[in-house]
């Protein structure tokens, strides 16, 4: 938070237009969230060490501050006024918090999604590295090539791990519910400025938006790349439809511009296949608004607007030659996924991801899984539909299209073999959306809407307490021991990993320190895995009560999760292991699993 702060106060003092300053501080810490992530890519491929480009994103963001108090004086506090959204976005923080402090009671990822030893590792990575090089002594090696676009989360999830003095992976989970508590403070905007909701209704639909139980789920296992995705998405949608809807008629501030440009950014570079959710409802914003400007004889926004001069290429010039490595990240992602989209071509591999079945659609909207989902399912269309008549014919068909366009490409991935990815990426989207217009729909019916508020609120509470108790840890204290048992080991000891291929990605994280192999890699996925051997010094095996055959002597070190052995010299070949780790990508350079 003390990040996000420094790093976006100034830019909010300067740049969020008179309209939206009644919220100003809400805007404060995802504002920065962005600014800090870009500023420090820019900086990284600009080959400034990892500590100077922090120091300088730090006093950078406090020089701004301080020109923005002088230039434009302190922020209105308003704390009655934004109270309420901020309390809930605590509230949002506090269940996305429960798994790991009240269930888990230390500081680690939970749930099942094995990215977060890929997050935490790219997060250790730039601490001590240039973007695009490979560094051995990490536990992971490089930025996967099918991530180049992800960098802003990263060296924003470092930063906060060195402020903090924690672990990258000790950080992660929390910084994931942060983004979720921020989320929910962009639905409340969307909510009071794009929709004009009064301000309890807000309250109330971005609680309920925020707690969807798919963007829950989303947060807790972590699908720490699409929650960045799911965070920004509100802000740009508030700041495109500000930019359209009042500056259509006028020169816009560039400033402006400049503001929804890091958040679209971010967006897009967070998780490049959400690029249209946005896109959608903004080029509907443009084309109703200027038809309707240019049927009232007023002047229309033009794209030659936008620029002010050729001072202004200075900077654009060099920062879009800095962050070209992830602009080429984002084309190439969304390549691949519009391939994959069309009839004909498999979603198969890793584009079914980590599911293998599709997920039941009421549990998008925080709906009960009973013989009423249907009813309950069409009620919550209807009050969406209500909640966007009355609206300006732009944001009606904006985001009504947005919603059509998604439920109906959601049931084309119904029809997909393997869809089910694909479908629980769109809706993990739609869904919280969905549920935001639907709640300011309710509000519109007066005496039943409030009782259709009340449904729900008890239908999400209990999604929440549902999804909540179904997370469980994936990163137990015994395999964080691991880390400790290779400072034993003399400097060049190499490890052998007997043990279920995807028990390795953590094991083989903490054991980074010394050359580690396996007989049995995980194969078939895109995560970095250990090289083939069977020859090795020492041997740690899982569970602990199993001997491996190679092993000599008696257990070297023992826990609730593994147990280390010597490995017998006479096992015959040459050892392997490494400390490099292999993938898809290593292999089509060249490189042999071994």
């Amino acid at each position: 938070m003390v990040l996000f702060a420094v790093g976006g106060f100034g830019a909010v003092r300067l740049l969020l237009p008179a309209a939206l300053r009644r919220y100003e501080l809400l805007w404060v810490l995802p504002t920065g969230a962005c600014a800090v992530g870009l500023a420090m890519t820019v900086l990284g491929f600009a080959v400034v060490p990892f500590p100077v480009s922090l120091a300088l994103v730090l006093a950078a963001g406090l020089a701004l501050g301080v020109y923005g108090v002088r230039r434009r004086g302190w922020p209105e506090l308003a704390l009655g006024r934004g109270a309420w959204p901020a309390y809930v976005a605590v509230l949002v923080l506090c269940v996305a918090l429960v798994p790991m402090v009240a269930v888990q009671q230390y500081a680690a990822p939970v749930g099942t999604g094995s990215d977060a030893h890929v997050a935490a590792g790219v997060g250790q990575f730039l601490k001590h590295s240039y973007p695009t090089s490979v560094n051995v002594s990490q536990p992971i090696n490089q930025m996967n090539p099918l991530w180049a676009s992800k960098y802003p989360i990263y060296y924003a999830l470092a930063g906060i791990s060195t402020i903090s003095g924690l672990a990258t992976w000790q950080v992660l989970a929390v910084v994931a519910a942060e983004l979720l508590a921020l989320a929910a403070v962009g639905l409340f905007l969307v909510a009071r400025d794009v929709f004009g909701a009064p301000a309890a209704v807000s309250v109330a639909a971005m609680g309920l938006a925020a707690l969807d139980r798919e963007a829950l789920h989303t947060v807790l296992n972590p699908y720490f790349n699409q929650t960045w995705g799911f965070f920004a998405l509100p802000f740009t949608l508030v700041l495109g439809w500000w930019v359209v809807q009042r500056g259509i008629g006028r020169r816009p501030s560039q400033g402006t511009a400049l503001l929804l440009a890091m958040f679209a950014i971010v967006l897009v570079f967070a998780y490049p296949l959400a690029a249209p959710i946005p896109l959608v409802p903004i080029v509907v914003f443009i084309w109703l608004e200027r038809r309707r400007k240019v049927a009232a004889g007023q002047r229309t926004l033009r794209v030659g607007d936008l620029y002010q001069g050729r001072r202004s290429l200075l900077w654009i010039v060099p920062v879009a030659a800095l962050l070209a490595v992830p602009a080429a990240g984002v084309i190439q992602k969304a390549w691949q996924g519009a391939g994959v989209l069309l009839p004909g071509h498999a979603l198969s591999g890793s584009w079914k991801g980590d599911l293998n079945h599709f997920i039941p659609f009421d549990r998008f909207l925080s709906l009960p899984n009973s013989p009423l989902a249907i009813v309950l399912v069409v009620g919550v269309l209807l009050l969406a539909v209500r909640g966007l008549a009355g609206q300006p014919r732009s944001l009606s068909w904006g985001l009504g299209g947005l919603l059509a366009f998604g439920l109906a490409l959601a049931l084309y991935f119904r029809q997909r073999q393997y869809g089910w990815y694909f479908e629980f990426k769109l809706l993990a989207f739609i869904g919280p959306l969905l549920l935001l217009i639907a709640t300011i729909g309710a509000a519109k019916l007066r005496t039943l809407g409030l009782a259709c508020v009340a449904v729900l609120a008890v239908s999400t509470a209990g999604s929440t307490v549902a999804e909540v108790k179904a997370t469980g840890s994936q990163l137990p204290k015994t395999t964080i021991q691991l880390a400790g048992w290779t400072k034993s080991l003399p400097p060049h000891a190499s490890i052998r990993l007997d043990m279920w291929p995807p028990s390795q990605l953590w094991a083989a994280y903490f054991l980074s320190a010394r050359p580690v192999c396996s007989q049995a890699p995980l194969f078939g996925t895109d995560y970095p895995h250990v090289p083939v051997s069977r020859k090795a010094d020492y041997i740690v095996a899982s569970p602990p009560t199993t001997r491996p055959r190679d092993a000599i002597g008696g257990a070297l070190r023992v826990n609730a999760g593994y147990s280390l052995y010597r490995e017998n010299p006479a096992v015959p070949g040459v050892s392997h292991c490494s400390r490099r780790r292999l993938d898809r990508v290593y292999t089509g350079l060249g490189f042999s699993p071994r």
